[in-house]
């Protein structure tokens, strides 16, 4: 059940970076974010582009957006302080334009977004995290980022910037990273990033791949400090990123959503002030 149509739109976080998105509207009070993850944008490869579809269908308002230094948003080099304010930003867009019942659906990176973001935000009902980073303390120091290869391991460690190359966007060819830039992540616990959570979680891992069994173990590691109410769930023969188990995932966070933010058709959401 959707009602809206899809539209192009900016946002602005407090830096000043535009960050392009794209909105749905939806006929009730409810909305959900999405966060892509590394070395991706706001559709991350047609995957969120089904997601969005699959909760527009619901009734709920979609937001999508690319994080500053990624598509075609504004950004230099990748910065984690500056990650958790574009998140701000379209949970402030949501605000405004009236949605009480928010939702944040974070892939990999954007998992870690989430999991930061949603303890400040009165409004975040639930978390879906996908592809999840559920540790703390672990991702971010001096520690370089993933698939920067010989050569970028190299610049990395003369302080250059590391350029990765990146599809799907119409204004940059590449990301930007250097270690001199704050890191999402860097300090902490796992214990005090899950405990501050309030609101259940729904963490969906696959089993395949190099990446995806170690993060699914430090999700395991950490279920006990979960919010009541959470889940873990294991896709068998997924990847980090879902891509040939795309149906069974939709399946998954549509039916989370569904049971714990039931669209509401009849409720007239409140006016922009």
């Amino acid at each position: 059940m959707s009602t809206g149509t899809e539209t192009e739109l900016y946002l602005r976080n407090r830096g000043g970076d535009r960050l392009a998105a794209t909105f749905t509207p939806g006929p009730g009070d409810s909305a959900v974010v999405l966060l892509h993850g590394f070395l991706s944008n706001r559709r991350a490869g047609g995957r969120f582009d089904r997601l969005a579809a699959e909760y527009a269908a619901l009734g709920h308002a979609v937001l999508r957006f690319d994080f500053s230094g990624f598509g075609d948003s504004d950004g230099g080099a990748v910065d984690g302080e500056r990650l958790l304010d574009d998140a701000q930003a379209a949970l402030d867009h949501l605000d405004a334009l009236g949605y009480p019942r928010q939702v944040l659906h974070g892939q990999s990176l954007g998992s870690a977004v989430a999991l930061r973001v949603a303890p400040q935000r009165p409004r975040v009902v639930t978390l879906v995290l996908t592809g999840a980073l559920t540790g703390a303390g672990d991702t971010g120091g001096d520690r370089p980022y993933p698939l920067l290869g010989e050569e970028g391991l190299a610049a990395w460690n003369r302080d250059e910037d590391v350029h990765l190359p990146i599809e799907g966007s119409t204004v940059r060819t590449h990301v930007t990273v250097n270690r001199r830039q704050p890191r999402l992540g860097a300090t902490g616990t796992q214990r005090e990033l899950l405990t501050a959570l309030r609101v259940p979680v729904l963490v969906v891992h696959g089993d395949t791949g190099e990446l995806e069994p170690r993060l699914a173990a430090t999700t395991t590691r950490g279920a006990h400090l979960l919010p009541e109410g959470s889940r873990i769930a294991v896709i068998p023969g997924a990847t980090h990123t879902f891509h040939d188990r795309q149906d069974t995932l939709a399946g998954l966070v549509t039916d989370w959503v569904r049971e714990h933010v039931p669209a509401a058709a009849t409720h007239q959401r409140a006016q922009p002030r």
